[in-house]
């Protein structure tokens, strides 16, 4: 069937994913939720392997989010981002229930506090990182702003919003042919043309 994220506990979201073709366990021969084919009607509403279900405290499917895995926002990502962005969400989902807010209804106030908690607060142990931050607040965004919130809760491109603290993991890699120009004149003492720099101090003018 489904992988369960974590253990599922009573009275608070996870989240199941799709496996992939092959990968589904034995399912009960009355089918599961009245549902005799459960792959195929996977299949057949547009879930793909790999994508994220959310289930609420109640035990049922959020219908609203299964929209919003199935929404061009969400299902373009690939599949690592898909992972990622469910796990971040989940994690908020639960923290607004434990208020009472359910996520269309939440303010700039509960995801502030969310964030205190996730980075600041000493009574949290698992307190995460400015770059993690940034990460979940990209999910949270893109989730906010495919369900119209206004105003927007949270917003990545708000300066204010962002982690002071992040660190920038990008890389860039150098091609073949930069590489090896940079090998020649930084470490060789080559010029560009690749002839040796004290080469050209005895050439003899020319004119």
């Amino acid at each position: 069937m489904f992988k369960r994220q974590g253990r599922r506990l009573v009275g608070t979201w996870h989240v199941v994913w799709v496996p992939d073709s092959g990968r589904w366990r034995a399912l009960p021969a009355d089918g599961v939720l009245g549902v005799q084919d459960l792959p195929e009607a996977v299949a057949r509403i547009g879930l793909r392997p790999g994508d994220p279900v959310f289930i609420r405290p109640d035990g049922m499917v959020d219908a609203d989010l299964m929209h919003y895995v199935r929404s061009r926002e969400f299902s373009t990502l690939e599949r690592e981002s898909k992972r990622n962005y469910a796990t971040d969400t989940r994690l908020l989902l639960e923290f607004l229930s434990s208020r009472g807010v359910p996520w269309r209804r939440a303010t700039e106030r509960d995801l502030r506090d969310y964030r205190h908690w996730r980075c600041v607060a000493p009574e949290n142990p698992e307190r995460i990182s400015g770059a993690k931050w940034d990460r979940e607040e990209a999910a949270f965004t893109k989730l906010f702003r495919w369900g119209q919130v206004r105003p927007m809760p949270v917003d990545v491109s708000r300066r204010g919003d962002r982690a002071a603290d992040s660190v920038s993991s990008r890389v860039s890699w150098l091609t073949p042919r930069t590489w090896g120009l940079w090998s020649d004149v930084g470490l060789r003492g080559l010029t560009p043309a690749g002839l040796p720099a004290e080469a050209l101090i005895d050439c003899p003018s020319v004119g």
